[in-house]
């Protein structure tokens, strides 16, 4: 997620949580109702909890300006509640080997940033081209090659 710059973590949570979605989407439920955890609800916590994360991490929305996440409309209660079992579905998906989460989705996600900043959502992000060089602390050591120069 290097390639995201200022956005890499709102990045990784909006690929977990597309991960997740697709899991849960895909998945039979039997290992949900195992942890007494019932599909609908588990569905409806994921896409509140998803939301409500990607959201705390900045993740850009090309429709335009954010929008307040629906979770926090809830009492308290209920959000602890739809986190919590969000918090299940995660550890039950990471538990399965973390299916769904592949590369394709990662350069989806920089396409998404990059259809983001050429509608002016975002800004640029910096390219080695815009990057001031860094100074060394101290000069590279002379090559072993150079002494044959003189």
């Amino acid at each position: 997620m290097q390639r995201a710059g200022p956005y890499g973590d709102a990045a990784k949570t909006h690929l977990e949580w597309s991960a997740i979605s697709v899991w849960l989407m895909k998945t039979d439920g039997e290992q949900l109702e195992a942890v007494s955890l019932p599909v609908r609800v588990a569905h409806l916590s994921v896409i509140l909890t998803r939301e409500a994360e990607e959201h705390a991490a900045g993740w850009p929305r090309l429709s335009g300006a954010a929008v307040t996440p629906a979770i926090y409309g809830f009492s308290p209660d209920s959000q602890c509640e739809a986190r919590r079992s969000a918090a299940q579905v995660r550890s039950i998906w990471e538990a399965n080997g973390r299916p769904y989460l592949r590369p394709s989705d990662c350069k989806f996600a920089f396409q998404y940033l990059a259809a983001c900043i050429r509608s002016g959502i975002i800004p640029p992000l910096p390219t080695m081209g815009d990057v001031e060089p860094s100074s060394p602390a101290k000069p590279a050591p002379p090559h072993i090659l150079n002494m044959f120069k003189e």
